[in-house]
């Protein structure tokens, strides 16, 4: 009988064991992760206590800006090729000539206020209770994208093919078994950890690295160790000029519904029998609304945006806007049928007041986000200066619709030659990338004011001007806007 060789032994155990057998045999008295031993102390010791969160803590002197962490997170969490819930930044400084440089790794900061979750229309975030987690609910976004404005780090991320925004969640399924999450995970030098902080967040007048929000907003809970005060340190992109999003269904329906407000107002407290302003009142509002719709991802799920209506102003924008509109037609539907003055009195009367409190929901939608070229008082001027002129063409004084116009091109006029220091960025944008609509925006203007004053124009042919050069005007409202993010990103 032939003796097996090395060779043969080895094929026939080959064929008695496969490598999946292998792998489970290998793991089978494993009881906890396999990275552990590596990460452990990357963790805290225990859960947090009542008044506790987690949080990110990194370390700017061990984090080289491999991105390991971003494409641990891309894929760990199985997102797709071009989404990620993790960013690397720059700061850049000067150290007596020399310059210096620190590489920043950021994710969600899970604050113990989130402006995402306080913005948000259809509760679609939720701040877990036991470990301080700010969790988003894709089934319950309708991709508004409006948490992108009300973040100041730039953390929610809007996925395309989904329709919805996305963003960290800590790798929280991992946290709740002892595992890392990914970017702990990855992370070679071990400059990420998770840790155990007071969950009120930081103080208002702190900022977690310079060129960065107040943390006094939504009081993050990451803390950066081991920033370089050697230097003057700086954002590396401090000087670059991004314009903003366009938005421009949320352009048009800023443009038209304070339109339609406007003459709507006009014609309820002139006559109520200008059936031909009416009707073009609610058609300019409907156009308006409709074309807000196309601004969603997810636009079978806008039912939900009055879920948030008790601290959202998103949705209380939505709520008032949806029922002007429902009065105004019923206001139309009233004169147009020729009701008892007593109901088309109280028809328009309320479909006035719905329009302006609309309008002052949208005027804080931009002003609550904190931003200095949106605070109120020229967001306010904004908005309601195009209702105004609007329902001024439709009064016995059309001349007068240039008073607001007039003032309002002052005070833009003003971000362009004095600028102060918190519209130097909008000044550098509107000056700079966007010079084509600034220009747009006031030759169309100063022509509207030669229309509006010329007793042979039609007051529908300066309505048309007054269209034209207020897209002008809130294109640049969203385009030139400061950005609020992480610095060097």
């Amino acid at each position: 009988m032939n003796q097996l060789t090395l060779i043969d032994e080895l094929l026939l155990d080959q064929q008695a064991l496969t490598a999946v057998e292998r792998f489970s045999q290998r793991h089978t008295q494993v009881t906890s992760p396999i990275q552990e031993r590596f990460y452990k102390e990357l963790l805290p010791l225990s859960a947090p206590k009542p008044g506790e969160q987690y949080g990110f803590e990194v370390d700017l002197e061990a984090c080289s800006g491999c991105k390991a962490c971003v494409s641990a997170c891309n894929h760990l969490n199985g997102l797709d090729p071009e989404e990620s819930w993790r960013d690397v930044g720059l700061l850049v400084g000067d150290r007596q000539g020399v310059a210096t440089q620190q590489v920043v790794t950021t994710a969600c900061h899970h604050c113990a206020d989130p402006a995402c979750a306080n913005g948000c229309p259809t509760l679609a975030y939720e701040k877990d209770a036991k470990t301080g987690i700010v969790r988003h609910l894709d089934d319950q976004c309708m991709g508004c994208r409006y948490c992108e404005l009300k973040c100041p780090y730039d953390v929610p991320k809007y996925n395309d093919r989904l329709g919805i925004v996305r963003k960290c969640d800590m790798c929280q399924s991992r946290l709740a078994e002892g595992e890392a999450p990914a970017c702990v995970q990855a992370c070679p030098n071990q400059a990420i950890r998770i840790r155990i902080v007071p969950q009120e967040g930081a103080d208002a007048g702190v900022r977690l690295l310079p060129g960065t929000f107040d943390s006094g907003y939504t009081k993050p809970s990451t803390v950066y160790t081991n920033l370089d005060t050697s230097s003057d340190q700086m954002p590396a992109d401090a000087e670059s000029l991004h314009t903003g999003h366009g938005h421009f269904p949320l352009v048009w329906m800023l443009v038209m519904v304070p339109i339609s407000v406007g003459i709507s107002v006009a014609v309820w407290l002139g006559d109520s029998e200008d059936l031909t302003a009416l009707i073009a009142s609610v058609a300019i509002g409907c156009l308006g609304l409709a074309g807000s719709i196309m601004h969603l991802g997810r636009p079978t799920q806008a039912w939900r945006a009055i879920l948030g209506w008790r601290r959202s102003w998103l949705s209380r924008e939505i709520i008032a806007f949806n029922l002007w509109i429902g009065t105004m037609i019923a206001f139309l539907g009233s004169v147009w049928m020729d009701l008892p003055d007593v109901i088309t009195s109280l028809l328009g009367v309320s479909a006035a007041a719905l329009g302006v409190t609309g309008l002052f929901a949208s005027v804080n939608v931009y002003a609550d986000t904190r931003r200095s070229f949106w605070r109120f008082s020229q967001t306010m001027s904004r908005f309601f200066v195009t209702a105004l002129s609007a329902g001024l063409l439709f009064s016995p004084a059309p001349f007068l619709t240039v008073v607001p116009i007039v003032l309002l091109l002052g005070m833009e006029a003003s971000i362009l030659f004095e600028p102060d220091e918190t519209e130097q960025r909008p000044h550098d944008l509107m000056c700079g990338p966007l010079r084509t609509t600034t220009w747009l925006r006031f030759l169309t203007a100063l022509a509207f004011v030669g229309l509006a004053t010329s007793e042979f124009t039609s007051p529908w042919v300066t309505l048309f001007l007054l269209v034209l050069t207020e897209l002008a005007a809130r294109s640049l409202f969203f385009r030139a806007v400061d950005e609020a993010k992480m610095p060097g990103i």
